[in-house]
């Protein structure tokens, strides 16, 4: 099999990490001798805030604010995964790591430098309606809030669906997946789409 590189992408609620999650296992049992290498840029934040830097310092008020971080930063944390782990072999899933025009330029930029070709964009779509009712339904405080929740969405149609496009642009295959069925059911149509069953 050759290696695949699949960026997520979907509104709050619409069950991105935990269909990385599942497509990670699969790959990992089904192709073991691949291996997989999946940047989580919410793990890698939250790790590079607790280096106490002054720009960790930065970021981090940045995000205890609501703000965006600065492009930079991802593409940095990004390329240090990259730099340490990846060796052009693995299996690439990226999990919020091309949340801006820029960052999906350098994520391509990356995977073109080792030859890939089997380069995928994954689009969960689902409706406001239900992403709200998923968010509510998790019970945490800062999902609940239906300010909270429509400043997420907002940001999403006004800096993520652009770097969704930026793939297109770029040559990637974009496949919107329906995200209203439950776990198993998507995370089947997923695999139908990367022509994995």
């Amino acid at each position: 099999m050759e290696p695949l590189t699949v960026a997520f992408f979907g509104i709050s609620g619409s069950g991105k990490g935990t269909q990385c999650d599942l497509l990670e296992k699969h790959l990992e049992q089904e192709d073991p001798s691949h291996g997989v290498i999946r940047p989580e840029m919410g793990s890698l934040l939250r790790t590079f805030m607790q280096t106490g830097t002054s720009l960790a310092k930065h970021v981090e008020g940045i995000l205890h604010s609501g703000g965006l971080v600065p492009s930079f930063v991802p593409i940095h944390l990004l390329t240090q995964v990259i730099n340490d782990s990846f060796d052009g072999t693995q299996h690439v899933i990226l999990d919020g790591t091309c949340r801006r025009p820029d960052q999906s330029r350098a994520a391509d930029d990356m995977m073109r430098m080792w030859g890939r070709t089997a380069l995928h964009a994954i689009v969960l779509k689902l409706t406001p309606e239900s992403a709200k009712a998923r968010l509510t339904a998790r019970g945490r405080f800062d999902d609940a809030k239906d300010e909270a929740i429509a400043s997420r969405f907002a940001w999403y149609e006004e800096h993520v669906v652009p770097s969704i496009e930026e793939l297109r642009k770029l040559g990637w295959t974009i496949h919107e997946i329906d995200g209203e069925p439950d776990v198993p059911t998507i995370h089947s149509n997923i695999l139908s789409t990367l022509n994995l069953k």
